[in-house]
């Protein structure tokens, strides 16, 4: 082979490399943190009002305790009014199908969550409820086995 054709070789491998690592980065799959991530970023501050709201409830706060298969939630008998609502969000920071939402249902201060659905991994546990006409949020990092 000559020289012309192996600068046409070399050139044809070049472009061929180059379509392989376009369509292959068709296939990635991008994600943000959440489907309505600007929609969440304009509301932010009322997240952060929240977090204060819980900081400052000074241990009156929901705990959280990860008992085998189960997650318990125990809150402080104070923060239970007539307008109590809230929700409890396992959220997966590696995959959002994996998040799981339910609503906190409270029965003698607790609530038990099985963690049977969930898969293993770090989970970032958001706690967020309303009480007493005030907005709470609490997120810890937790670790499911």
């Amino acid at each position: 082979m000559n020289f012309g054709g192996k600068i046409v070789v070399l050139y044809l491998s070049f472009v061929g490399l180059i379509l392989t690592l376009v369509f292959m980065s068709y296939g990635q799959k991008v994600e943000l943190v959440s489907t309505d991530y600007y929609a969440q970023e304009i509301n932010f501050q009322q997240k952060i009002n929240a977090t204060n709201n819980e900081k400052s409830l000074a241990g009156a706060s929901i705990t959280h305790l990860i008992n085998g298969n189960s997650i318990i939630l125990k809150i402080d008998s104070a923060l239970l009014s007539n307008d109590f609502k809230g929700t409890v969000t396992f959220f997966r920071p590696s995959d959002s199908s994996k998040d799981v939402q339910l609503k906190m249902n409270f029965v003698n201060n607790e609530q038990i969550i099985d963690s049977k659905d969930l898969i293993h991994g770090a989970y970032k546990l958001q706690l967020s409820w309303t009480s007493n006409q005030k907005n709470y949020f609490k997120e810890e990092v937790i670790f499911i086995n």
